[in-house]
């Protein structure tokens, strides 16, 4: 009897002690359920460390909230900032500007701490929706260029029509074509201008041809450099240069990569390529205006007649009517700055790229 009385006791101290952890179990669970997420703040209002159901439902309810308005939040930073207003930037580390066939940031290495120089850039200058952000931001390695950039297509522009400079008198449009309607031309700037064909026409270049053949790169290569540079840069010294280099200069023309270098080893920036695939002016005006109100200027090759053509010029302003000006060696000779519009729809802009001191 004895023994059944200790067994009975086991037992009742066994399930008094079952029976506390299942209510201990029990209170956390229902404490658990007032806080679904660790930040959870208690009703100020309640005096009970068991809020009710209800309370329990808006504290739910208010976080669901203030995650969808974190959400919102997080959308409207990325739809309220215009990234074709970001000029382009460029320094010790990195190159960036803004390409419209993109819609996207392109930044360009220049040095292993090209990316958290990025960063740092993007915080100073209140844009935070920029950094680690693929669907505004294209991060390359330096020379590899924006991916609208078609290495071919620079390629069969070099070596074909689309780089020969423009000077015989074969190659002007038909009659008829030039609308004398258009705004007459700015005041002129202090820029300097050279004509390919009057004073040094005869410059022979190193391939074959003389300068008002087929020299109209290195006669623009010439005005950016006497302008910004104020040194004793003409036509003739460009394509000394050019001649040194070993670059291709004669009768078929010559390249805008080899213009781009010249320009870049007598100590002026430039931007990447910009690639316009033979667009009319309508296309091309909204995205060099957001480098000119930069203080870019752009070496620029177009076609002044259906496939061929090819002719360089400086754009150095876009009115406010859409004009684009250029000093232009060869057709711009009575006009300086010329208006490029005047010969709409032509010419069919192929390639510039942004130059400045």
């Amino acid at each position: 009897m004895k023994k059944i009385i200790i067994i009975a006791s086991i037992i009742l101290i066994f399930i008094i002690i079952v029976f506390s952890l299942i209510l201990r179990k029990k209170s956390a669970t229902n404490t658990q359920k007032n806080f679904p997420f660790p930040t959870s703040i208690l009703n100020q209002g309640s005096t009970n460390n068991q809020p009710s159901s209800n309370t329990d439902s808006q504290t739910v309810n208010n976080i669901n909230q203030n995650l969808s308005n974190l959400s919102n939040l997080s959308n409207r930073s990325n739809s309220q900032i215009d990234i074709s207003t970001i000029t382009p930037v460029e320094t010790e580390d990195f190159k960036l500007q803004y390409s419209f066939k993109l819609n996207k940031i392109v930044v360009e290495k220049k040095t292993s701490q090209a990316e958290q120089k990025f960063i740092e850039w993007a915080n100073q200058n209140n844009y935070p929706q920029l950094i680690n952000n693929p669907d505004l931001v294209s991060v390359v390695d330096q020379g590899q260029g924006p991916s609208d950039f078609n290495p071919l297509i620079e390629f069969l522009n070099i070596f074909m029509n689309f780089g020969q400079g423009v000077g015989s008198l074969t190659q002007n449009l038909p009659t008829g074509q030039i609308d004398t309607s258009v705004t007459p031309n700015p005041q002129s700037s202090n820029f300097t201008y050279f004509a390919q064909c009057n004073g040094y026409g005869d410059i022979a270049l190193p391939n074959g041809c003389n300068l008002c053949k087929a020299g109209c790169g290195p006669t623009t290569v010439a005005m950016i450099a006497a302008s910004y540079l104020k040194n004793n840069f003409t036509p003739k010294t460009i394509v000394d240069t050019y001649k040194s280099k070993g670059y291709l200069l004669g009768c078929d023309g010559s390249g805008y990569s080899e213009a781009k270098q010249v320009l870049q080893d007598l100590g002026l920036k430039t931007t990447d390529h910009l690639i316009f695939n033979g667009e009319k002016s309508d296309t091309v005006v909204p995205e060099l205006k957001k480098y000119l109100d930069a203080g870019w200027t752009f070496f620029t090759l177009a076609s002044f007649c259906d496939g061929g053509c090819g002719h360089f010029f400086w754009i150095t302003d876009i009115d406010n009517q859409d004009n684009i000006w250029a000093y232009d060696s060869y057709y711009g000779r009575s006009e300086i700055p010329y208006n490029e519009n005047s010969r709409y729809p032509y010419p069919l802009y192929r390639v510039a790229f942004g130059v400045k001191k």
